[in-house]
């Protein structure tokens, strides 16, 4: 079920909501709910001990007791109420928050961790992308796993001093519930009367007012009567999309300066900005919403404590009391009656904190789909490897078109193959079988004549290193980026970098391999060029030191020329390695002794440039021939 706030949700529901975020917390560290209650009746009893010392000087006043006796006394309660806040006050600070912000940096880290370590074939399925969605408006309010923190803290202390306060008060509850006075039951059924239309107007309001606070913007524009496709227009048009292009999108910002786009910006972000207000206007509905919610809050607040006063100073002139007795129980009663009403929200608040982390912990809760295999991958020196693609057949998920259809290939020991075909004939599909990115639905795929599912899965990604046409650089230091690890072979990665043809701007990098890329995190960080980036990739290929060496497009968008040069250069590279070359350009692959060429999710033909050629009804003779004009 979506996390939709909107929809009306059981208690049961919530309880289990509130279950797993407080397991799941409890998990990392078991200590932090036991002192954190801890805390809270700390404060709790303090709290209410400011009301027994007033009560208690009043009354020895009123008795005419010696000004030491009084003195003593308060000074004495004053230091007791002086040691409970210090002994709360360190327990929260060096035991409490130290522990809340490795809970919240664990949880944070789990959750990071689960995404990165997922199957791929997970990350990538309809399910998953869904759930991420949610998972992002699920955290684009608040403050995170941080709000189940608060709630627990405001609903438990509530509780501990609601039950405080009824201790203090049993002398006085004793004695109200022992009267005999005629007007006493009558005026507790209108107090509990009043005090219950108190509850739900304020839960009224409250529940209006969160709805509307934390709608999603989507459920905003529908619940004013739009449909859909004024709803994408209308979040087209939001001011992220100027502040994207103002604060740092420079590849926007240039568009906008080369083109004068401004007012066209204007007329898309700030102009629009009125409109949005005015068919969606969401702030003076806010405001009326929190208006009349503070009404309630303060309105109830102002009825239970003038109550208690009022009950508790007829007792007193009945003299049932003593003078500063009035006090204190009129404060606990005060206290009792909030406090029921307090908790309730404070219910709602730790269920609705709960219920958006819901969508994050269906994501911790997924299992992996592929079996990780247990057989260790054989070392071999003279990396004699034999891969088999038998039979394989396979569609992405949420898709019902193959991307291979009944696949069969047999890869040599230390060739040079070259995959060609045009785009979508399954080529990267291909690729990403032989990696374990998926499993195949039909067929299998075998290494040395065993099935690749029954080897480990991190040894055996450890035979391949590959550079995807969407390779990734991170904004870390060069060689971290080129070792894609933080600790690394320092000559080994300058040697890569020199082979694929960085050497030259290496020298020219101010902090050499520890120059960071990009500013993201260092404002000393260098921009590089898309060719700078290719061959900083191709390092990366090289520096791994893989049996197979596997270059998916990743320099599609050089021209035909540009990327001959570097698939030939970077194969004089990878020595006796087997190479597998892919691009949809024929003219990039001619230095391959063997071809093979993809249609439509099959291997349609297989063979050297020349031989392909003389089969003028062959797929490759009408690619080349169509791609002849680009490169003749």
């Amino acid at each position: 079920m979506e996390n939709d706030l909107t929809s009306k949700i059981s208690f049961r529901e919530n309880w289990n909501n509130i279950r797993n975020i407080m397991r799941v917390t409890w998990e990392i560290d078991p200590s932090h709910y036991g002192i954190a209650a801890l805390v809270h009746l700390i404060n709790a009893i303090h709290a209410n001990l400011s009301l027994i010392i007033t009560a208690v000087i009043l009354n020895a006043i009123y008795a005419g007791k010696p000004a030491s006796e009084i003195i003593g006394t308060a000074l004495l309660l004053i230091l007791a109420g002086f040691v409970l806040r210090m002994a709360a006050s360190v327990l929260w600070n060096e035991v409490m928050a130290p522990k809340r912000e490795n809970v919240a940096r664990t949880f944070r880290l789990n959750r990071s961790a689960k995404y990165q370590n997922m199957d791929f074939s997970l990350i990538n399925s309809p399910y998953v992308k869904k759930l991420s969605e949610r998972i992002a408006k699920d955290n684009n309010w608040g403050a995170g796993i941080y709000n189940v923190f608060w709630s627990f803290d405001s609903l438990v202390y509530g509780v501990l001093n609601l039950l405080c306060s009824i201790v203090i008060a049993i002398p006085f509850f004793k004695r109200i519930f022992s009267a005999a006075h005629p007007w006493l039951w009558p005026g507790i059924l209108l107090l509990f009367v009043l005090l219950a239309v108190f509850i739900h107007i304020r839960s009224k309001w409250e529940a209006a007012y969160n709805e509307e606070l934390l709608m999603d913007w989507s459920d905003r524009v529908r619940k004013r009567g739009f449909n859909e496709e004024t709803e994408k227009k209308m979040a087209s048009f939001t001011w992220y999309w100027a502040m994207q292009a103002i604060s740092g999108a420079y590849h926007h910002i240039k568009v906008i300066h080369l083109y004068d786009g401004y007012e066209l910006m204007k007329h898309y972000t700030v102009d629009n900005e009125k409109k949005q207000d005015e068919l969606v206007s969401w702030a003076p509905t806010l405001g009326k919403l929190a208006g009349r919610l503070e009404m309630t809050i303060t309105g109830s607040r102002s009825f239970l404590t003038l109550t208690g006063f009022l009950v508790s100073a007829a007792y007193a002139i009945a003299g049932a009391f003593a003078l500063g007795d009035v006090l204190k129980y009129a404060g606990c009663m005060t206290n009792v009656l909030d406090g029921i009403v307090g908790l309730q929200m404070q219910w709602k608040s730790l269920s609705l904190t709960a219920r958006k982390h819901a969508s994050t912990l269906e994501m911790l809760n997924i299992s992996d789909e592929m079996y990780k295999g247990k057989l260790p991958v054989e070392k071999r020196r003279d990396h004699r490897y034999e891969i088999e693609f038998r039979n394989v057949s396979f569609r992405y998920p949420g898709n019902e078109q193959y991307a291979l259809r009944h696949f069969s290939m047999r890869l040599r020991i230390g060739e040079r193959l070259a995959i060609v075909g045009m785009n979508g004939s399954g080529k990267t599909t291909m690729i990403k079988l032989l990696c374990r990115l998926y499993d195949p639905e039909e067929g299998e795929i075998l290494l040395n004549g065993v099935d690749i599912k029954k080897f480990s899965q991190t040894e055996y990604i450890r035979l391949f290193s590959v550079v995807f046409q969407d390779f990734q650089l991170l904004s870390l230091p060069l060689g971290q980026n080129v070792a894609a690890s933080l600790e690394y072979d320092r000559a080994l990665a300058r040697e890569c970098l020199e082979k694929a043809g960085l050497g030259e701007r290496l020298d020219e990098l101010p902090y050499g391999l520890d120059t960071y890329l990009y500013q993201d995190i260092s404002d000393e960080g260098v921009e590089i060029s898309g060719g700078e980036a290719q061959k900083i990739a191709l390092a990366r290929a090289l520096y791994k030191d893989a049996p197979f060496v596997l270059l998916d497009e990743p320099t599609a968008s050089l021209d035909p020329l540009s990327e001959y040069e570097v698939y030939s250069g970077f194969d004089a590279m990878v020595g006796a390695k087997t190479a597998i070359y892919i691009s949809h350009r024929l003219s990039s692959c001619q230095f391959c002794d063997d071809i093979a060429v993809f249609h439509e999710g099959r291997l349609i033909q297989r063979g050297s440039h020349e031989e392909l050629l003389r089969d003028e009804q062959g797929k490759y003779y009408e690619l080349w021939n169509a791609q002849a004009q680009y490169y003749t």
